[in-house]
């Protein structure tokens, strides 16, 4: 009983601090695409690149799913997406996150097939356009939404939140991406659920 009364606790003990999720899948485990409206029938779910464009009849939005089951009742203290760029251009435009409301695949979604979203960005980043990164958005409340169950979790859009016609496009990497450290990555810091199954057994495993 002793065992036991000191699993718990730590049980109990985890649950009460925060812990840190980072996700950053690669082509095995990755969900991501781009879709444009000058190919509406064409699947991009393999390109390294989500590009993201806005000008008449040149539209083109990425989309992006993590895995978030582990959150499922977390308190989220902090959620970030990041991206990263990987070809040089002089941007600076506005990009926003919207949540999807939709299932899709990323091997089969096209702009003509492609899910609902919400039509109010959850935030909002200005893009400069140089190589590199990360460019990062503030998901917090997307993500508590996912993990309170207030919507089920099919993932978010990338998209220009104004109308002009740039000159060039921001390439952002894919999980297709040769660059590891270059793929979309969300962080979140959460608390409130028990630690992870695998910690689980490692502190069973203390009390054999």
């Amino acid at each position: 009983m002793k065992g036991l009364t000191v699993l718990l606790a730590v049980l109990l003990a985890a649950s009460a601090f925060g812990a840190t999720l980072v996700l950053q899948p690669g082509p095995a485990d990755g969900k991501d695409s781009m879709i444009s409206a000058t190919n509406p029938t064409r699947n991009y779910g393999t390109w390294p690149n989500l590009m993201v464009n806005y000008g008449p009849a040149y539209e083109v939005r990425g989309l992006v799913e993590f895995d978030l089951g582990v959150l499922s009742g977390a308190t989220i203290n902090s959620a970030k997406f990041d991206l990263w760029i990987s070809n040089p251009n002089q941007t600076n435009y506005n990009f926003g996150v919207y949540r999807v409301t939709a299932t899709w695949q990323e091997m089969s979604v096209t702009w003509n097939n492609q899910p609902a979203h919400n039509a109010a960005a959850y935030d909002v980043k200005m893009i400069s356009g140089a190589v590199g990164g990360p460019y990062t958005w503030d998901v917090k409340k997307l993500v508590q939404e996912w993990a309170s169950k207030t919507y089920p979790n099919y993932g978010l859009m990338v998209k220009r939140v104004n109308m002009q016609n740039p000159t060039n496009w921001p390439y952002f990497c894919s999980s297709d991406h040769s660059n590891t450290s270059y793929r979309p990555r969300l962080t979140v810091d959460y608390s409130g659920v028990g630690i992870a199954p695998a910690s689980f057994g490692e502190v069973k495993a203390l009390f054999k």
